[in-house]
């Protein structure tokens, strides 16, 4: 699975708390699937969590430009991925747009 959108933040500091904020606000939603998250870099982090014993897991990356996702499906779920990536493009989407509008 791969997303990747232009941004439109002018400092690569506020892509970051997008990502953190977006996390955070799904951390507890999915706390049953023990989602984790953590950065390598200041632009690269991993995310991690568990479905119906399957592990899920994506690399974010995010220069001045573009931010994107690169996650591994499991076979299981291959029949759902595009419905996945349309719910990730959209909630990324959301929260850019809140970031854009100077709400985070």
């Amino acid at each position: 699975m791969q997303y990747s959108v232009q941004h439109g933040l002018p400092e690569r500091s506020r892509v970051r708390t997008v990502v953190e904020k977006a996390y955070e606000a799904y951390e507890q939603r999915l706390a049953a699937y023990k989602p984790s998250m953590n950065w390598a870099t200041d632009d690269t982090a991993s995310i991690e969590f568990t479905v119906m014993s399957q592990s899920v897991s994506a690399s974010i990356e995010f220069d001045d430009q573009e931010l994107r996702i690169d996650g591994k499906i499991p076979f299981l779920f291959k029949p759902f991925q595009k419905k996945i990536e349309a719910v990730l493009g959209s909630e990324m989407e959301k929260w850019l747009d809140k970031a854009r509008n100077g709400e985070i």
